[in-house]
């Protein structure tokens, strides 16, 4: 699924069974609450182990996703975790911000969240399938 909001570009895809929300662009109010939404029906399905990989958002606005606390909150009563991937930079700046830490867990590839998530020794294939996804809303 690919969602645009504004200047934002929200993708979903699945690796191993575990979702993977890519955010492309500029991570402004509209694309914080399309994330949020996204997040809350992937936790509604039963996903509590998330990868949010914000690798390809706009530098100037990666700590936009500390207003995705509500959505960590929900995620980490089922003793899950949103994996956020970001280049080493944001990381820093990421973690410069009070308190991110406690809702989410930081890391620099896919991989290394898919292996953590895992609780694999080795990091997952390369080649091991990915698969698109889309969230359908009930009528």
């Amino acid at each position: 699924m690919a969602r645009r909001d504004e200047e934002c570009n929200i993708s979903i895809r699945n690796r191993g069974g575990v979702p993977i929300v890519e955010i492309a662009g500029e991570l402004n109010r509209a694309a914080l609450r399309a994330i949020e939404s996204t997040i809350g029906s992937l936790a509604a399905a039963g996903h509590y182990h998330i990868v949010l990989n914000i690798r390809k958002a706009l530098a100037a606005n990666v700590r936009a996703i500390g207003q995705l606390q509500g959505a960590a909150r929900r995620v980490l009563r089922h003793y899950g975790a949103i994996d956020v991937v970001a280049e080493a930079a944001q990381i820093r700046q990421l973690l410069s911000a009070d308190k991110l830490a406690r809702f989410f867990r930081f890391c620099t590839s896919e991989n290394e969240a898919l292996r953590r998530i895992k609780r694999l020794s080795r990091s997952p294939d390369s080649d091991e399938p990915e698969c698109s996804a889309q969230i359908v809303e009930d009528r």
